[in-house]
């Protein structure tokens, strides 16, 4: 293989001998000199590429020469060509270090920017410190095209070496430049702030309010990247009084009208950031949330990508401010024929959360169409939104039951088992209501194939067994399959049959009762399901109408929240500064995804410290660690804590034993022949049951 790449190489040396002849030759003739650049340029480009191209490095010494030129076109190709091979080959433009650094003192201060630029583009650490005093420069040049290509020059030397950044001084020079009187030297010193703060271990600047109107100010000159770079600078500022908080949130505002979305979505970043420093309940904070209502909506028209973006937003903004969608209109978030399915997911969502007692019937007349959908998925996620919107809203239960019925008769796959799942939610919260509905919901029993809802139509059988005339032979059929069944099948059935016994009280239910207790003394292994077996038949043991009152008590009605708070709070407030960073669309910290290499000792890696719970503590001691030249570690504690010894749940749960209280009546048989571990081997006994207790 070696001898294989070896004789690839020499080949294509030799078919590209003759193009960097020419090339050598055209660098030498003056008329075809910025040509021949031109060329070497996509060359150098392509370096390293599958299609290959002419080793142009060589060509190096030769392309140099073309530097003494007065001619600023030639100049500025000959960079170009040098940016281009830095980044194939950093070390072949070393020769060409003391060349750019003298640049940086050209009269012409787009010869000086080019060179500045070309510069700190060689990726090669030990050339580093020569490239501090041209930033510095170049830091305080009077050209603003100069100013902003130092600015971000400082952010590329401390990608490479932050020791230098820091010894140099350059990070709070850079920071003045947010003062600077040109808008595009302040874009350009935010971007530089915001990527070195986000690989610093330490806080690399604080915003004053006189820096923050500075920023403010540039808004309106910039372009719409410039724009988001300084919008995310201001999350940085924690104003000290309200009014404060207000100046940025009227100046931010306008914002919100921007035709790109990223600037719109940053704008939204930078209000939640400061609406938090206002009262929740005032005027103020209510008026700026109804703000961004509207513009948000007005990204339902854009591209899918940036659709989903904004819907994943709206959850963010909606768990901090529920009233922020208060003036939108439910139809906004309807779903079309052609939306991909992960935008349609979230936008049923959006329209829960949307839902009130006047627009809940046009939202189920919409969920009626995409409960039958032929995406399963889905389908089952409007399901479960017709259910939430039948605990929520009483007078919607009927529309919502003949959505469920419609599903039932279709006999709809993936959406009957959901369908199941919404029947028992209805039930829980409305007892003793809609039960004209069982008889559908029995005859269903053949498609049920999912443990939710085979668990769930177990617990609507055992709930009203007492009304079900062919309860038994239903739970039968479980109960012939219990072995097989996953865990919430298995503790379903146990409780129904249990509520079975109780309500009708026939010799099938208490042999089926019996036979499954030692069934799953003797097979189960799930220690939840043996717990729940040895609880019933300790209390059926005892006075049956005590049995009753445990068993059959009412549940107290459930609650739905139409606004799901599945994001920690803690959470939320780090990514409503990520607004729209990868983080915020997947409700994750940073940290949590993303690793960062440590700059300044690798090769070892850290997280992104500045997001991490405890930032400041663990900062503080990454810092001082750093300093002494070490890693960044986290010290044991000197005397540690003694660990508590392991405790085996499941071992002590399996060798319980609790002590029974002596029964002057007769043990069952069926005590005796389970032999359980859960507690004492009873006495075996002839005698037979008793009538009014067959379990004690």
């Amino acid at each position: 293989a070696e001898a294989t790449t070896m004789a690839s190489s020499s080949h294509m040396d030799r078919e590209h001998k003759g193009d960097l002849q020419e090339l050598k030759s055209d660098l030498y003739d003056a008329k075809r000199t910025k040509k021949a650049l031109r060329k070497m340029v996509a060359h150098a480009a392509m370096l390293g590429t599958p299609q290959g191209a002419p080793n142009v490095s060589v060509l190096l010494p030769d392309v140099m020469q073309c530097l003494e030129s007065p001619d600023v076109e030639q100049k500025k190709a000959v960079y170009l060509f040098l940016s281009a091979l830095a980044a194939t080959n950093a070390d072949a433009t070393t020769i060409a270090f003391n060349r750019m650094v003298r640049d940086t003192s050209n009269p012409n201060p787009l010869i000086r920017a080019l060179a500045l630029r070309t510069l700190t583009g060689v990726k090669v650490e030990s050339m580093a410190e020569g490239m501090a005093e041209p930033i510095r420069a170049g830091l305080h040049d009077n050209d603003p095209f100069v100013r902003k290509t130092a600015a971000l020059s400082v952010a590329k030397v401390f990608d490479l070496s932050p020791e230098v950044v820091e010894s140099g001084g350059l990070l709070p020079q850079v920071t003045k430049l947010l003062e600077d009187s040109n808008p595009h030297v302040v874009a350009n010193a935010a971007t530089a702030l915001n990527e070195i703060r986000q690989r610093a271990p330490f806080t690399v600047f604080e915003m004053t309010m006189a820096t923050a109107t500075k920023v403010l100010a540039a808004l309106n000159e910039c372009t719409e990247w410039n724009q988001v770079a300084l919008l995310d600078t201001l999350t940085l500022f924690c104003p000290r009084t309200e009014r404060e908080a207000v100046t940025v949130l009227e100046r931010v505002a306008p914002r919100l009208n921007h035709s790109n979305a990223s600037v719109l979505m940053s704008a939204i970043k930078v209000m939640l950031h400061h609406l938090s420093f206002l009262p929740q309940t005032g005027d103020l904070s209510r008026n700026f949330t109804l703000k961004m209502a509207q513009p948000l909506c007005t990204l339902m028209s854009l591209p899918t990508d940036i659709q989903y973006t904004c819907l994943r937003t709206l959850k963010i903004v909606i768990q901090k401010y529920p009233s922020v969608l208060a003036t939108a209109e439910v139809k906004t978030f309807f779903c079309k024929y052609n939306d991909p399915s992960f935008v349609k997911m979230e936008k049923v969502d959006l329209m829960i959360a949307l839902a009130t007692a006047e627009n809940v019937h046009q939202i189920l007349s919409e969920l009626r169409e995409y409960c039958h959908d032929v995406d399963g998925s889905f389908a089952r996620q409007a399901m479960r939104a017709v259910g939430k919107c039948a605990v929520a809203f009483e007078a919607s239960v009927d529309q919502c039951i003949k959505i469920i019925l419609g599903v039932i008769e279709n006999k709809l796959p993936f959406v009957l088992q959901e369908a199941i799942v919404v029947v028992q939610t209805i039930f829980r919260r409305y007892p003793n209501q809609y039960e004209g509905i069982l008889t559908e919901i029995c005859s269903s029993l053949d498609e049920v194939d999912e443990p939710g809802a085979k668990a769930a139509l177990v617990w609507i059988i055992g709930e009203y067994s007492d009304r079900i005339e062919a309860a038994e032979e239903i739970l039968e059929i479980f109960f012939e399959t219990y072995t097989e069944e996953e865990s919430p099948v298995q503790l379903a059935l146990l409780t129904a049959l249990s509520k079975l016994y109780l309500n009708i009280q026939s010799d099938r239910s208490v042999d089926m009762l019996q036979e499954l207790l030692q069934v799953t003394n003797e097979t189960v292994n799930d220690p939840d399901v043996r717990e729940r077996a040895l609880f019933y038949w300790r209390l059926l043991a005892g006075d049956l109408e005590v049995a009753r009152e445990v068993v059959l008590a009412p549940k107290p009605p459930i609650e739905a929240s139409l606004i799901e708070n599945n994001i920690d709070a803690e959470v939320c407030s780090v990514i409503c500064k990520r607004i729209p960073f990868v983080s915020s669309v997947l409700f994750k910290r940073p940290s949590d995804f993303v690793s960062y290499k440590n700059l300044y000792a690798c090769p070892k890696e850290f997280k992104d410290t500045g997001l991490l719970k405890g930032a400041e503590t663990r900062q503080n001691g990454d810092a001082d660690a750093l300093e002494n030249g070490g890693q960044a570690k986290h010290e044991p504690a000197a005397v540690a804590a003694k660990a508590p010894p392991a405790v085996d749940l499941l071992g002590d749960l399996l060798s319980l034993e609790v002590p029974v209280q002596a029964q002057p009546q007769p043990q069952p048989v069926m005590a005796a022949a389970m032999g359980s571990p859960f507690s004492p081997q009873p006495q075996v006994s002839t005698a037979t049951f008793s009538s009014n207790n067959p379990f004690s």
